[in-house]
């Protein structure tokens, strides 16, 4: 069972309505960020040995990303499937075990609340949920919706959807500490069918909506939104907590996907997306149009700079194969990469190539490795340099030395193709890098062939 069994009858209604409401005639406003850098400046030596493609790290808060479902009010995946959602949520991990899952995006579906305030029970489902995927070793990209059906009339109206978000803020005030374990980013959600932003049943006041959301999330979280006319409406002050996140990444323009190419303002998106959190999906397998094209993909997810991507969609369904795992088996080379001015890792590449999935595998978010270490006068000095399609956001670089802290900054402005030298004192043969979320406190690793102890990397610097 998946969401496409569940609501493929109404595929066809759904489409229209989406071309309708997703094309839109809104002004669209997209921020101005300074530009973002394009390439890297600095060759690389082998002074520190980098990671290969089998002891490559496997990092949180990026990466490929699983889908899933819990109706409040029914303890039910999707609604209406008569599936048990931790039984659903268990067999989707199992499914991508192999695939080192560490994001889940989880619908959260309020159905059964949309016209009422939400009870205590259904924040206590919530707690509950969360907590076990925290177990698990994941997060959520988290999206909360009501509609799951164009077939189903029911909706809630605006009054409702404001007094969830109320109810939700203090929610995650009052569980802070599992609001940070177990939740990565949150998807705006709440409007129209799945929470995509169309097709609602009543009409909402959508700019309401979007400040309610905003206000009401932690307020050192991304949220990202499914349309540039919605991405429009995300008040000034909290546009730099806004991301996209693409739902038909196909490679080319359409009505459905975020904006049409030869729009003045794509390149403006683009540029903006350097600096948010953002991801995508492509199109279900067995209803992907004619022509989703690799390099066009491959394009979007540099120029988004995703940091996760879902392997629910497009990979295997229903026992059918499609891009995504075919693409396990289509290799690509380093030329390919320079040519089109992709960030690649070469070390990652085994007989000078690497499969197009594992490239994205690797490459969605963050990547990164240490080289050219030098030491002297008791001061080290390494280029610290992000292979990965974007930021490490809310990740902070402390350095260590004989136990004491000898350099600290934040890397969200590490943004694609960034390298940066740093220097920092050295009392000893060794010298600890952390890489450390400063909101859930978990630990990432470099891509470097070097020793990993208790979370932090030990570079030997003599």
């Amino acid at each position: 069972m998946n969401k496409k069994t569940v609501f493929s009858a109404s595929v066809a209604l759904v489409s229209t309505l989406c071309a309708l409401t997703l094309s839109g005639c809104n002004k669209i406003k997209i921020a101005e960020y300074p530009p973002a850098n394009t390439s890297f400046k600095y060759a690389k030596d082998d002074s520190v040995p980098f990671s290969s493609l089998g002891n490559a790290p496997v990092n949180p808060d990026r990466g490929l990303r699983g889908e899933t479902y819990i109706t409040l009010g029914s303890g039910e995946a999707f609604p209406d499937s008569g599936i048990d959602a931790y039984d659903y949520l268990d067999e989707s991990l199992a499914r991508f075990a192999p695939d080192d899952i560490k994001l889940m995006q989880v619908y959260v579906y309020l159905k059964r609340h949309c016209n009422e305030e939400l009870p205590e029970s259904a924040l206590n489902e919530l707690k509950r949920y969360l907590e076990y995927l925290s177990s698990k070793g994941v997060k959520a990209l988290l999206r909360f919706a009501y509609e799951s059906s164009s077939a189903d009339k029911q909706g809630p109206r605006t009054g409702n959807v404001l007094s969830h978000l109320k109810t939700l803020k203090k929610f995650f005030e009052d569980n802070a500490s599992l609001t940070d374990k177990s939740i990565y980013a949150f998807q705006l959600g709440f409007i129209g069918l799945w929470g995509e932003g169309h097709s609602s049943v009543h009409r909402l006041n959508t700019k309401k909506i979007v400040r309610a959301v905003f206000e009401s999330f932690p307020s050192d979280m991304f949220v990202t939104v499914r349309t540039p006319e919605l991405l429009s409406l995300v008040p000034e002050e909290y546009e730099p907590r806004a991301g996209i996140h693409d739902d038909y990444l196909i490679g080319y323009s359409h009505e459905w996907g975020m904006m049409d190419f030869s729009d003045p303002n794509y390149p403006l998106l683009l540029n903006k997306c350097k600096y948010s959190l953002n991801d995508a999906e492509m199109p279900w397998g067995d209803q992907s149009p004619d022509g989703m094209d690799l390099d066009g993909i491959l394009t979007q997810a540099v120029g988004y700079g995703l940091s996760s991507l879902s392997i629910e969609h497009n990979y295997i369904e229903n026992g059918n194969e499609y891009l995504l795992k075919r693409w396990q088996g289509i290799f690509l080379d380093e030329s390919y990469f320079s040519v089109r001015g992709f960030p690649y890792n070469f070390s990652l590449f085994t007989d000078g190539k690497i499969s197009v999935f594992d490239y994205l595998k690797h490459h969605l978010g963050y990547q990164l490795a240490i080289s050219n270490l030098s030491c002297e006068n008791g001061k080290a000095t390494f280029l610290l340099t992000n292979y990965g399609f974007a930021a490490p956001f809310g990740y902070v670089l402390n350095v260590y030395s004989d136990g004491r802290k000898v350099y600290s900054e934040a890397l969200d402005s590490l943004n694609i193709f960034s390298e940066k030298y740093i220097t920092a004192e050295c009392f000893g043969d060794t010298l600890e890098i952390e890489l450390i979320n400063n909101r859930s406190g978990e630990r990432a690793y470099l891509y470097n062939d070097i020793e990993k102890e208790n979370g932090l990397n030990v570079l030997r610097v003599k």
